[in-house]
């Protein structure tokens, strides 16, 4: 089932927009101060408007993303960082982070969700990677330093590290940030082949996560490089007699990041445009409230996601809706968090009171076509089939490629006996205009299953046209695709695959999580 924040129909949306922060402004009360800051202007240009801490550290977490990486394949969940590099969305983090995953979720801040961000670039080797994140208004960012600082800088590391500990213990989301000190360049060698490379050496405690967060020059507000490693050490663990009980992983205070000089060069050889400059009275982007509403229920989609990849782990179900409900408590009628917790609510097992938060959330969005699908899984999983396939028919009246609904109407209609009429609400899904390799693969297999393999046949060929301009996180489904083409094409003659059949549609199959604006 999938799993959707779309706010558009609340009063409260999660958009990728701002509010305005105040800026810093100098007043001088008495000539003397007018004098004094005459005198660091002259003589310190660049830092003559300086910031405070707090206004360092909002901008640098503001800044910095959450990116949870999914594959499908294997069931596996990863997590990063990253940072926003340009207001429009352009972000910088590690290839380690998002080489792997099929599919990828934006966390910014703990206030909005991107489930369509699109890999630009990726260099395993420099282990690299650029995203674009899309928004339709500036995000705050951090400008990259023209230069690697001096020895003695202090810095800050900003990330979300050991995320899923601290949401087990019942707090939202919300990065980290942690005081740093630059001793100096080190030099190592390249991820995978090896080439001697410089790394930023810096001291203080960083912990697994912050991968691919921002090392922030505290005194510019620059991004001066990007984290890539901490130093984890083995401490043994002993009894009071001194007996030997085992290890434990330690972290030794140090941690590398990939110098900005660096970065820019590999943006540059990319062909990735980014800000070449920044004044410093436009270093601080105006930045809107964090909403604890929008808090607990970003931290619940995350969670939810977390247990639908690890096959309905209920114990981060139950944290899951914990957090929906604290934003209930705020928030009592809104209905994307009633549609999320009636959705986790089903999935641990307690279909009474899914059915019930379900009927609330109905009485305000009684057009909402996820609504209506997830009504019509509930339907189909208390054995009322005739009921799901109305709510199924209800959706696709409001969004008539919403492919897990017409997989869902296809299954019914199937276990009813109403075959030819299965078989057509499955092409008229294969005749949506398509954007997703997964959606596709998902339709073809229903096809395939139906007996329509000339159907499926022509549905993944028409999204194979589009592979050389896909994103780097759909290749496994290209190549799933590739090998179903390959097992379909020996079964079939040529004058079997002589026909024409339209491409596939872009939504997501039923269990795979999805987040809209």
């Amino acid at each position: 089932m999938a799993l959707l924040l779309q706010t558009a129909l609340t009063a409260d949306p999660l958009p990728l927009k701002c509010k305005a922060l105040p800026r810093i402004a100098f007043a001088s009360r008495a000539p003397v101060f007018f004098l004094v800051s005459l005198l660091l202007l002259v003589s310190t240009p660049d830092r003559a408007l300086s910031f405070t801490q707090g206004d360092l550290y909002r901008q640098a977490k503001a800044a910095t993303v959450l990116i949870v990486g999914i594959n499908d394949e294997s069931n596996a969940l990863s997590f990063g960082s990253g940072v926003f590099i340009s207001e429009q969305g352009l972000v910088l983090t590690n290839a380690h982070v998002v080489e792997d995953s099929t599919r990828l979720f934006v966390y910014i801040r703990n206030q909005a969700i991107d489930s369509g961000a699109t890999v630009l670039a990726i260099d395993s080797d420099l282990d690299l990677a650029a995203l674009r994140v899309q928004s339709d208004h500036p995000v705050p960012f951090l400008p990259l330093a023209a230069e690697i600082p001096d020895e003695g800088t202090p810095t800050i590391a900003v990330g979300y590290p050991r995320v899923s500990d601290v949401l087990h213990m019942g707090l939202t989301l919300h990065a980290s940030v942690i005081p740093m000190t630059i001793t100096g360049a080190a030099m190592g060698r390249s991820r995978t082949a090896g080439v001697p490379i410089p790394f930023v050496q810096t001291v203080g405690m960083l912990n697994a996560g912050s991968s691919g967060g921002p090392l922030m020059d505290s005194e510019t507000g620059e991004l001066a490089g990007l984290v890539v490693h901490t130093v984890p050490y083995l401490e043994q663990v002993k009894n009071a007699g001194g007996e030997r009980l085992g290890t434990v992983m330690m972290r030794a205070g140090l941690s590398y990041s990939i110098p900005v000089s660096r970065l820019r060069d590999w943006l540059q050889k990319n062909r990735i445009p980014f800000p070449t400059k920044q004044t410093p009275e436009g270093l601080l982007t105006p930045l809107e409230k964090e909403l604890p509403t929008r808090a607990f229920l970003t931290t619940a989609h995350l969670l939810h996601l977390m247990a639908a990849v690890l096959h309905q782990d209920r114990d981060l179900l139950d944290l899951a809706i914990q957090h929906y409900e604290s934003a209930l408590q705020l928030e009592p009628e809104r209905p994307d968090v009633l549609r999320n917790l009636g959705l986790a609510l089903a999935a641990t097992g307690q279909t009474d009171r899914a059915r019930v938060t379900y009927e609330r959330a109905f009485a305000h969005t009684p057009s909402d076509p996820v609504l209506l699908r997830n009504m019509g899984e509930l339907r189909y999983r208390t054995r009322d089939p005739q009921g799901a396939a109305e709510l199924y028919r209800a959706a696709l009246r409001q969004d008539a490629c919403l492919v897990s609904a017409s997989l869902g109407l296809g299954t019914v209609l199937q276990a009813q006996g109403q075959v030819e009429e299965a078989k057509q609400v499955l092409r008229r899904a294969a005749a949506c205009p398509s954007s997703s390799s997964d959606a596709a693969y998902h339709v073809g297999l229903a096809l395939e299953q139906q007996g329509l393999k000339r159907d499926a046949l022509q549905v993944w060929e028409n999204v194979l046209e589009q592979a050389p301009s896909a994103a780097v996180n759909e290749r496994p489904f290209f190549n799933k695709i590739r090998q179903r083409i390959a097992q379909l094409r020996a079964q079939l003659t040529p004058q079997d695959r002589g026909f024409s059949a339209a491409p596939v549609a872009s939504s997501a199959q039923s269990s795979a999580p999805k987040v809209a604006y």
